[in-house]
């Protein structure tokens, strides 16, 4: 009898133990990908979520702004196409440090060359692999071109003059000199390249969460996406 009631204990305790493990290996292998525009603050917040979950993060467009920097640095001309794509091959971004480059006319060359098709299918690849056994990835492309299959996708949003302001406050902290006028210029201009390329433009896709941060403190968003996720899974 008592030999019994030990089983059953032990088989509750083992049922009991495993929903505690499965999320552990859901999240591992989850993907999940965060759209958004230009200080948006897709960045910080995939950071974050990615700290949360223990997965790898991978902030897409620091791919383009190294091959930007790359470019630059090298006196390549960002209409040359064939140039770029030749230099590019040389960087190997596997072993590169990727590194937070925001410098503002790094940004303005690499939005202009992530619009060549030739660069952005050489760097597919890469960004696959990077989370092909899970991760956060944020870019521009990635819930529609990367990795339309992804477990969550959340597409982060803001109004013009705020992104503008995060932005003014981020060069403000990292020493660069430029007016709130002329980021909301460069912002807005941004956003006509990134919606209206022709390769992989900047889209929230069908199954995409939005998420309008204008108003919203970052604690709130990360609240907001990790509540969503946990409700979505499904451990039993």
């Amino acid at each position: 009898m008592i030999y019994l009631q030990f089983q059953q204990v032990f088989r509750s305790l083992k049922k009991f133990i495993a929903k505690l493990v499965v999320p552990i290996d859901i999240y591992k292998k989850m993907i999940i990908a965060i759209d958004g525009p230009a200080a948006s603050g897709k960045g910080t917040i995939s950071k974050r979520i990615a700290d949360y979950f223990s997965l790898p993060h991978l902030d897409t467009g620091s791919l383009y702004r190294l091959a930007a920097h790359h470019i630059i640095e090298n006196n390549i001309d960002p209409y040359d196409i064939n140039n770029i794509i030749k230099s590019s091959k040389e960087i190997n971004f596997s072993e590169k440090k990727l590194l937070d480059i925001r410098d503002s006319n790094v940004s303005y060359t690499a939005s202009i060359i992530s619009q060549y098709k030739e660069l952005r299918e050489l760097l597919i690849d890469y960004q696959r692999n990077f989370a092909s056994d899970g991760g956060v990835v944020d870019g521009r492309d990635i819930g529609t071109i990367i990795f339309p299959n992804a477990d969550y996708k959340f597409f982060i949003t803001a109004s013009l003059e705020e992104r503008a302001n995060r932005r003014y406050l981020q060069y403000k902290e990292d020493n660069i000199k430029l007016d709130r006028n002329s980021i909301k210029t460069d912002i807005k201009d941004r956003d006509l390249r990134d919606m209206n390329r022709k390769i992989a433009p900047l889209k929230r896709a069908i199954d995409a969460v939005e998420i309008d941060t204008t108003s919203m403190k970052i604690d709130d968003v990360i609240d907001f996406i990790v509540k969503y996720i946990h409700k979505g899974m499904k451990f039993d």
